[in-house]
């Protein structure tokens, strides 16, 4: 994007295109800081998107235009490059290693890194696609994490710098199928926009919620979304594990749809007045006017929170290795559901107070420019969107067609 004078650094504009909403977020990088310029969040009019893939790209093609447009007017030029994430049903991973010779004479460079990271995902894309069989759909790689490099064969944090006799690599890469991100990609063009870089919505969020200081400890971070719970894991001062399931917030809707006998969108309104208020007042299709205590709607959406935790527990421990995690943090909109930590953290065999909701806790070093946005868990992922195109190495277009090739620049 093009860079002005009114802003101290250059702008990204990242996009969260969610199962419920698309939020907008441009801002850029000062210091050890991120500044917010501007957010602009929009509900999706219709059920354009169900778990986190999209259904009708026209309609969510058009929600992001309105973002970007709304987002133009509040910083005063125009927005032609866009960074996203991908979420979705099928996540898939693969652990790579790669270690090669390297001249002893000459120390590590940036471009040295980047080389090895492009060889270790090149390998995993060869790997994943060995396990695919002629039944199965084709995926593209939608990002990855760095588990640990290597000098001389032992772990180290960082490898510019430091001259050596062989370098290496762990890490994750992420797969997700071609029509989760053609969806994405399509929605995005269609709006004016061109894709500078797509990432996996929780390395997205981690990058935020768990600042690099924190990965010593084994920690859990979910991202309750509408349609999908997003799940990291850290141990060990690294990523160590990626997971998805296809249970969030829409589940709850859902009942709440049914019970009330309403639309979806009152459904949504009452499932978020039960998390502020004593008292919901709504309408029936029949136009009939209730009043209910949120205490009602907690009673009736426990079953399915029970059903959720379970899910995302069973998935946190098959991810840790088959134990439990230290500390659980929660992020996205589904996670503020009463009674959510409270039964995460049952299902996890933690104390309460090690499984809470994050919002503006991990926000601390974001400033934002922007008086009206409230830091909460909402929040968090959109920003990890942009803080991920700074840290990116590999760019969109080699994840998406499946190609790594090295830089030669």
């Amino acid at each position: 994007m093009t860079e002005k004078n009114s802003y101290m650094g250059q702008l990204v504009f990242g996009l969260d295109i969610g199962t419920r909403s698309i939020v907008g977020t441009v801002g850029y990088k000062e210091d050890n800081r991120f500044v917010v310029v501007a957010q602009r969040v929009r509900e999706h009019e219709t059920r354009a998107m169900l778990d986190g893939q999209i259904h009708d790209i026209g309609k969510v093609s058009e929600t992001i235009r309105q973002v970007k447009e709304e987002l133009e007017e509040a910083i005063g030029r125009k927005l032609t490059d866009v960074c996203i994430a991908a979420a979705g049903r099928v996540l898939r991973t693969v652990n790579s290693h790669v270690e090669y010779p390297f001249g002893s004479d000459k120390e590590i460079v940036s471009e040295d890194i980047y080389a090895l990271t492009s060889s270790a995902v090149e390998k995993a894309y060869e790997e994943f696609l060995k396990q695919q069989t002629e039944e199965d759909m084709k995926f593209y790689c939608v990002g990855y994490s760095v588990v640990r490099f290597y000098l001389n064969g032992y772990p180290m944090g960082n490898l510019e710098g430091h001259k050596a006799r062989t370098i290496g690599v762990d890490l994750i890469a992420t797969f997700l199928p071609e029509d989760v991100v053609d969806g994405l990609y399509r929605a995005v063009e269609l709006a004016g926009l061109e894709v500078a870089n797509m990432t996996l919505e929780p390395i997205a969020a981690i990058q935020v919620a768990i600042p690099e200081r924190f990965r010593m400890l084994n920690i859990a971070l979910i991202d309750v979304g509408a349609g999908t719970s997003d799940i990291s894991i850290t141990n060990d001062g690294c990523i160590i594990a990626y997971g998805m399931i296809p249970l969030a917030g829409d589940e709850l809707t859902e009942l709440i749809v049914q019970h009330y006998l309403v639309d979806f969108q009152t459904a949504e309104r009452i499932k978020l007045a039960s998390t502020t208020g004593e008292m919901i007042t709504y309408k029936d299709i029949m136009m009939i006017e209730h009043s209910i205590p949120a205490k009602e709607v907690w009673e009736l959406i426990e079953p399915v929170t029970d059903k959720m935790t379970t899910a995302v527990a069973e998935k946190i421990k098959e991810l840790n290795g088959g134990q439990t995690v230290s500390a659980t943090f929660v992020v996205g909109g589904g996670g503020k559901i009463h009674g959510y930590t409270e039964m995460l953290a049952d299902k996890l065999g933690l104390p309460q107070e090690r499984v809470a909701l994050r919002g503006e806790e991990v926000l601390q070093e974001v400033t934002f420019e922007q008086p009206d946005i409230e830091k909460d868990p909402l929040i968090v992922t959109p920003i990890g969107i942009c803080l991920e195109m700074e840290l990116s190495q590999l760019t969109e277009k080699q994840f998406y067609h499946g190609t790594f090739e090295r830089r030669t620049d």
